[in-house]
């Protein structure tokens, strides 16, 4: 599945952009330390992402991916500037207006977490119309039904909770309570790593499908590969820092830093025909 980017001159508008972002976090005193400089999680970030586009940021657990994304949610404090569809995220008040937490969504990596396991999937999807928009009962329940045939399921699971569902359907739940309000960005964070190959590769030709010339996606995630057939840019974080960024092709297939060379060569392969998987030469 190869990314095509949507064909319109907001194709290559900027919806989000971040500029020199930095997260800190204060550390622990101690004896030793009565003073300890604060941990930096990410470090003067700067990202560009366009509409109509699926946007990568990759790294290693502990790069910094997340955080970076839940700045951008306004869950964590920052310095620098995070701007969304026009709206300067720092300097919005606490909590956040109805109108940000509309614009912006997000699909995490656990949906059997993030989704309450108390309510049926008609209350799961629907919630977000109820505080969002106007629609009565039965208005709600006809936009729950399409959103749940645009993830490729029925009405046969309107009435199921989270767990009797599998983990390729809780994330397509998931993901259409993301797009029920019609957010401008959704940031779907390590969304399909807990999911084996075939369902991961499913949801992410879905991913590809739902993508508006208006809206984009940002796809943080570790695997090269799938970022590779899904995304059309990608950021490469290491450390809080961003250390290379380009289109998908060119970081994926060239890469310049060493870094990135790494988390490419990381990537399960087989082995070709008659070749042993492993050295198995004794020490």
């Amino acid at each position: 599945m190869n990314p095509t980017p949507v064909a319109s001159d907001t194709a290559i508008t900027a919806l989000a952009t971040t500029t020199e972002l930095t997260v800190e976090f204060p550390r622990r005193r101690t004896l030793a330390d009565l003073r300890p400089a604060p941990f930096v999680a990410v470090d003067r970030a700067s990202i560009e992402i366009r509409r109509g586009e699926i946007t990568g940021l990759v790294g290693e657990s502990g790069s910094g991916k997340s955080t970076l994304a839940r700045a951008l949610l306004r869950l964590v404090p920052f310095t620098g500037s995070a701007d969304i569809d026009g709206v300067d995220v720092g300097s919005l008040p606490d909590p956040a207006p109805l109108s940000f937490r509309r614009s912006v969504q997000a699909v995490f990596q656990d949906p059997l977490q993030a989704l309450n396991p108390r309510h049926d999937v008609r209350r799961i999807v629907g919630e977000p119309l109820a505080i969002h928009t106007e629609l009565d009962a039965a208005g709600r329940d006809d936009r729950v039904g399409e959103l749940l045939g645009s993830v490729g399921l029925d009405a046969s699971f309107l009435d199921r909770t989270s767990r009797e569902l599998s983990g390729g359907q809780r994330q397509r739940v998931a993901i259409a309570r993301a797009l029920a309000v019609d957010p401008a960005l959704v940031i779907l964070d390590e969304a399909l790593s807990a999911l084996d190959v075939t369902t991961a590769a499913s949801v992410a030709r879905l991913l590809r499908s739902l993508l508006r010339p208006d809206s984009a996606m940002l796809f943080i995630g570790h695997d090269l590969a799938m970022v590779r057939q899904l995304c059309d840019r990608v950021y490469v974080m290491r450390a809080g820092q961003i250390v290379e960024h380009g289109d998908a092709d060119t970081v994926c297939g060239a890469p310049t830093h060493d870094y990135t060379k790494l988390l490419i060569a990381s990537i399960p392969r087989l082995a070709p025909a008659g070749e042993p998987l492993h050295d198995r030469r004794e020490p």
